[in-house]
C-alpha cells in the first residue's frame, strides 16, 4: 500500500467514527442554503440530529465554510448556522461518490432545540418504519399493501414494484446496520 493511500483511508475511517455521532435516516427533503449573498435550492438526502447532507449542483463550497440552510420536516420549515464538514465536487468524474451524489455535508453550529427534537422524532419514526418493513418482506406471507403503506411513508413518490422495494429497503437498511454496530 503506497502511502497516500494509506491518509486517504485513515481520513475516511475517521470521518466515519464523527458521523455516527448520531442516528442517521435517508430522506428526501426540500432544503435552500445561503451562501456568499444568494439562496441556492438543494435537496436533504441523509439527516440526523448533528447535520445533514445536501444534494446539489455543483458550488465552490469548501470545507469548513459557515452557510444558513432551511429545509422543510413534516411541513414546517427549520432553519439553522451550519459548517460544512465535507464536500464531493472535486470528484466530478464520478458522479456518485461512496453512495452520494454531488453535494456537501453539513454540522450544525446553531439550531433550535425544537428542531433537533423534530429531526430526532423523523429518524427514529422512519427506522422504525424500515425494521417493519424489513420484517414484513421476511414474513412467510407477506402483506402487499401493507408493504406498499409502509414503503411509500419512507419513499413517497417512488415505485411500489415489490422488486425495487426489496433493493430500497435492503440498501436503507444495510446503511442502518452498519451504524449500529457502531454503538449508534
Amino acid at each position: 500500500m503506497k502511502k497516500g493511500e494509506l491518509l486517504v483511508d485513515l481520513s475516511i475511517q475517521e470521518g466515519w467514527t464523527k458521523e455516527r455521532k448520531f442516528q442517521r435516516c435517508e430522506c428526501s427533503l426540500p432544503a435552500k442554503y445561503h451562501y456568499l449573498g444568494k439562496w441556492y435550492p438543494a435537496r436533504a438526502i441523509t439527516i440526523g440530529a448533528g447535520g445533514i447532507f445536501l444534494a446539489c449542483r455543483v458550488r465552490r463550497i469548501l470545507k469548513n465554510d459557515l452557510v444558513d440552510l432551511a429545509w422543510v420536516l413534516d411541513g414546517k420549515q427549520y432553519n439553522a448556522i451550519s459548517r460544512v464538514v465535507w464536500n464531493n465536487f472535486d470528484r466530478a468524474d464520478n458522479s456518485h461518490w461512496y453512495g452520494y451524489p454531488p453535494g456537501f455535508a453539513i454540522e450544525f453550529e446553531k439550531v433550535s432545540g425544537e428542531a433537533r427534537a423534530a429531526i430526532d422524532h423523523f429518524v427514529k419514526r422512519s427506522l422504525r418504519t424500515l425494521l417493519a418493513l424489513d420484517h414484513e418482506l421476511k414474513s412467510r406471507t407477506p402483506d402487499r399493501q401493507k408493504i406498499n403503506k409502509l414503503f411509500l411513508a419512507l419513499h413517497p413518490k417512488e415505485s411500489t414494484r415489490l422488486s425495487h422495494i426489496r433493493k430500497s429497503v435492503q440498501k436503507s437498511y444495510r446503511h442502518f446496520r452498519l451504524r449500529k454496530m457502531d454503538g449508534v
